[in-house]
């Protein structure tokens, strides 16, 4: 196993994907690489970059790989995997099927999480509560559903099969992210697939975990390395001046406090401003994005990062009074504006049309089943995507991959199935959440995790009980689609929703006790929480505090121009 240790803009995620390229171009069949990531976003980024060649997942995306991939050799049938408000809905159930009273479903649901995800003790909880989750998991077997976190329980227990661990001997495994490993329900199925690799790479970066409440925990987790662990440790920070190297490594630990900055200064300080209450706190924060933006930073590249979510509405309110637009980032979008949405067009418009070209660009690789760039320049040539191009590859099917044969084959039988659901004439909300639940779009979102996004679909399945026919749905989504976007703004975020992202600008307001680090939160990975927030920009990071509550205590540890607000 090997492990690569990276500070913030170390240029990982570009090391990983060119050792995939690498492996590739020696000749490695993209069939035996397994990467995976901690976000869908990130899992989208690396595929992008990789041409979409090679599947990336979450841990829970492969956790679900796994099980697939198991229960159809084994001839069962693959379990639905259910959002959120269907988890709490089943528990309702449970807890009524029981009878029992003075048991919140929500807290129940908590409690299991504990013990399920976290490694807490089952006995620590009330009599009654473990009695309801018994009854709860009972109704997801009897039903053949997955819970989210039962994606990776039943994948641990998959990997069991003495045959399964044969298939996958010898695959070439990629982790990113690993610092946000679960040692106790993600790691074991890492573990397993370690134990059989060809080739074991793992990428972290420690002084950036910050899912503790999720169950990550990098000490615990380093001790269950093998012993033959070979070490690497990248120091560079190609995104960051030295100025803002220099103050973050402050904070860092023993894998980032060394790090290098190798872009070069461009003379701006990093600046703490203590302002005298948190109206003018929130008024100096627009002031300074204004100031910025006259310098030409542009709107997009330019963040405010706050602990918690109530932080930033007093700057909503600032950036309003002086016309500043701005976005939430991690903020739900418009579901007009998502890939999923889409997609699920391009599957109605199938089935109203059947022999239309347009719809195969949106549905081929939706959800994904790794039919990339490559293979589609290898169907269609320089041109569009048509069902000629499908129907030719089935002609010739050695010169295509056995997978992209099999999508081939589904989509065709998924188009015959949408032409018998049309048929029957049924009302459209029911035509609709059929032609939806066979596109296995709202299964496949689930599995990954993306519970909004799933509920985005179902939100758009909801929506067309107010059409007389599945023409005039179509005909509205397509619209609302087609509509420009939203202009750009500057971004608005948390420090969580920050992880991954960078910008040229960056100013954090409430660098104070109680909520950098927030009141009884572990003080670790609340460093850990600032130090990320801190590595986001490339040239300008301001820290702001107000005279409501003391400093931070890590404030003291920075190397920063402070001044106040109004100057004195």
């Amino acid at each position: 196993m090997q492990l690569i240790t990276a500070p913030p803009g170390a240029g990982k995620t570009r090391r990983l994907v060119s050792a995939i390229q690498e492996r590739l171009q020696e000749g490695v069949s993209p069939y035996t690489v397994i990467a995976t990531t901690f976000t869908r976003e990130a899992a989208r980024e690396i595929a992008e970059r990789l041409g979409n060649e090679v599947p990336i997942r979450t841990l829970h995306g492969l956790g679900h790989w796994i099980i697939r991939l198991s229960r159809q050799t084994r001839g069962d049938r693959v379990p639905r995997i259910v959002s959120e408000d269907k988890s709490l809905a089943i528990m309702e159930r449970a807890i009524q099927e029981l009878d029992v009273k003075y048991i919140e479903p929500r807290q129940a649901l908590d409690d299991m999480a504990r013990v399920r995800e976290r490694g807490g003790r089952q006995e620590s909880l009330h009599p009654q509560v473990q009695e309801i989750i018994q009854r709860y998991l009972t109704i997801l077997r009897a039903d053949n559903l997955l819970d989210f976190a039962g994606i990776l329980d039943e994948a641990r227990c998959e990997l069991e099969n003495p045959d399964l661990r044969e298939f996958l001997r010898g695959q070439r495994v990629f982790v990113d992210e690993g610092q946000d490993v679960n040692p106790q329900t993600e790691w074991p199925i890492l573990e397993v697939l370690r134990e059989g690799a060809g080739e074991f790479v793992m990428f972290a970066s420690p002084s950036q975990q910050i899912y503790g409440f999720r169950g990550a925990d990098w000490e615990k987790l380093c001790s269950r390395f093998p012993d033959d662990l070979q070490v690497e440790t990248m120091r560079e920070n190609y995104r960051s001046t030295p100025e803002i190297v220099r103050t973050a490594a402050r904070l860092a630990g023993p894998d980032a406090d060394a790090m290098v900055a190798v872009r070069e200064s461009v003379g701006s300080e990093v600046t703490a401003v203590d302002a005298l209450n948190p109206e003018v706190e929130a008024d100096y924060v627009g002031r300074r994005v204004g100031e910025w933006l006259g310098k030409g930073v542009k709107l997009e590249e330019v963040a405010v990062l706050a602990r918690v979510h109530t932080m930033l509405n007093t700057v909503q309110m600032a950036l309003r009074a002086r016309d500043i637009p701005f976005q939430i980032v991690g903020g739900r979008r418009s579901i007009f504006q998502r890939e999923e949405t889409e997609a699920a067009l391009g599957y109605l418009r199938l089935a109203l049309d059947p022999l239309d070209d347009g719809v195969l660009e949106a549905i081929i690789d939706f959800p994904p089943c790794g039919i990339g760039v490559r293979t589609r320049h290898d169907l269609r040539g320089d041109g569009r995507l048509t069902w000629d191009h499908l129907l030719k590859a089935l002609s010739e099917p050695k010169q295509f991959r056995p997978q992209a044969i099999r999508r081939i084959l589904q989509v065709l039988d998924l188009r015959e199935q949408y032409d018998e659901i049309v048929a029957a004439k049924l009302p459209p909300l029911q035509t609709i959440s059929r032609l939806m639940e066979l596109s296995e779009i709202p299964s496949y979102l689930n599995g990954e995790g993306d519970f909004h996004a799933a509920r985005s679909v179902n939100d758009l399945v909801a929506a067309s009980v107010e059409f007389g026919s599945l023409r005039s749905f179509v005909d509205y989504l397509q619209g609302e689609v087609s509509r420009p976007r939203d202009a750009e703004g500057i971004q608005l975020s948390t420090l969580h929703a920050a992880k991954g992202r960078e910008w040229d600008a960056v100013i954090i307001p409430g660098f104070q006790e109680g909520l950098i680090p927030l009141d009884g939160a572990d003080l670790n990975e609340e460093r850990n929480l600032a130090f990320v927030g801190m590595t986001r920009p490339r040239f300008h990071l301001t820290l702001t505090i107000n005279r409501s509550k003391p400093p931070s205590q890590f404030l003291a540890r920075l190397p920063v121009q402070a001044s106040s607000w109004p100057a004195l």
